[in-house]
């Protein structure tokens, strides 16, 4: 540390649960939720919206793609903003931005006022990621890292069974053309209240606050000092690979999980026939499926390291693409009302099985990059792989496809980039977080 203090420094360091790290957790927990709830608010009710502004599926797949891009921006900025101002404020900031533009677009009149507020909300949603993981990751003890960090991920798909839940509730007492208004005002509404709410009690970092009074006080040797440009830190030779490494890593994922998210409710309702409450329970089983492999595949991370346990995930999510594909290119992709007896119903659970990776993957970012740039390197790395995978992929994969059951498998370019570059991310596992390093 030479001019660090490095008695202070220890003892930040070594405290595994600081004050406060119980508040911060929940935050994480209902920002992640909410992260979630907010995207499948497009994906979910897809063909509804379509149906209620008279535009076609595929400009909503479009406002998918353009909200994915604002979420970059918003990763951008908002991480930058989180190293440099804090955590807490740009947390509160990035809430509150996409709880006003849910309750907005619940009452856009037309297909240009709400394709706005999904940029607005993107660019707010673009703020999450990072600065939720960063906060854990500085206040919780290491041994059981990937665990919690696995079970902080999975509120994200928590988050769109709840969607999916007050959607459907909404389009039951509403109708089709109304309903998906309804869920997105309460959405948006609750996601005010726990802004509002962070505003009031959620702590700031106590290594990012370290951080911040040696840098004032000038102990922080040049080399751990921020760079004067914005974000350049992440391409400073001791970063790239890493930077790199992991927008490839979060574009495979959601390749995979927003190939579910973007065509499988639409697979089932419009191409199967399905009822849509038999296509909510299978929507809602695949999320269940998800939700419960995240932790799971974190809590394996703490045993056989990161890197290991999202490269087995990734095979399985081969397993079930590949299987699903060639359902498709066979012509006996076919789900109907007793789903459990259809080869389709288990290949797409697989593929939700598959998306365990997502479990290991804030937690990994989080403790390979320093506290100095922790929320920006989490941020641009997992929203430019959203602006890709979740906002890029799905568009070009329905234009390719030609078709919606097609596009739903062409999901396999994801597992297959994750297990092609997974083993050649660093990998640092369980380390002790400092402030300054």
């Amino acid at each position: 540390m030479s001019t660090v203090n490095a008695a202070s420094t220890s003892e930040t360091a070594t405290r595994a649960i600081p004050r406060g790290a119980g508040v911060v957790l929940a935050f994480a927990f209902l920002g992640t939720l909410f992260d979630g709830a907010e995207l499948n608010l497009v994906g979910y009710p897809m063909a509804y919206i379509a149906g209620s502004l008279h535009v076609s599926t595929i400009q909503i797949v479009q406002v998918t793609t353009l909200q994915g891009f604002a979420s970059i921006l918003g990763g951008l900025v908002c991480g930058w903003l989180g190293d440099r101002y804090g955590r807490r404020w740009t947390y509160t900031g990035s809430v509150l931005i996409f709880g006003v533009a849910a309750v907005l677009g619940g009452l856009a009149p037309t297909y240009g006022l709400f394709l706005v507020t999904r940029l607005v909300a993107g660019v707010g949603m673009g703020g999450l990621f990072g600065l939720a993981y960063s906060m854990f990751t500085e206040s919780w003890k290491t041994s059981k890292r990937g665990a919690m960090g696995g079970s902080i991920q999975a509120m994200y798909f928590a988050g769109q069974i709840i969607t999916e839940g007050v959607v459907y509730f909404c389009t039951v007492q509403f109708g089709e053309s109304d309903g998906w208004r309804g869920g997105y005002i309460v959405i948006g509404a609750i996601t005010l209240v726990i802004g509002l709410l962070s505003a009031i009690t959620l702590p700031e970092s106590e290594q990012w606050r370290h951080y911040r009074r040696e840098l004032a006080a000038g102990r922080v040797p040049e080399r751990m000092r921020p760079a004067k440009v914005p974000l350049s830190d992440l391409f400073r030779r001791e970063h790239v690979r890493g930077t790199v490494l992991f927008i490839v890593l979060a574009s495979a994922m959601f390749i995979s999980t927003n190939s579910m998210i973007a065509y499988l409710t639409t697979f089932l309702v419009q191409v199967e026939k399905v009822p849509l409450g038999t296509a909510s329970v299978i929507v809602l089983i695949g999320l269940v499926i998800t939700a419960v492999t995240y932790p799971l595949t974190g809590a394996l991370s703490d045993v056989i390291k990161r890197r290991y346990a999202f490269f087995a995930a990734s095979l399985v999510g081969v397993a079930g693409f590949g299987w699903l594909l060639l359902l498709v290119a066979t012509g006996s992709a076919h789900v109907s009302s007793q789903f459990w007896t259809d080869q389709t119903f288990w290949a797409v659970l697989l593929c939700a099985a598959g998306s365990g990776g997502f479990g290991v993957l804030g937690v990994w970012m989080a403790e390979y990059f320093p506290t100095r740039i922790r929320s920006a390197g989490s941020n641009t790395s997992y929203y430019a792989g959203r602006g890709i995978g979740a906002g890029l992929f799905p568009l070009v994969a329905l234009s390719v496809a030609g078709t919606v059951p097609l596009a739903l498998a062409l999901g396999l370019v994801g597992p297959v980039l994750a297990a092609a570059f997974a083993l050649g991310v660093p990998d640092r596992t369980g380390r002790t977080i400092v402030a300054v390093e």
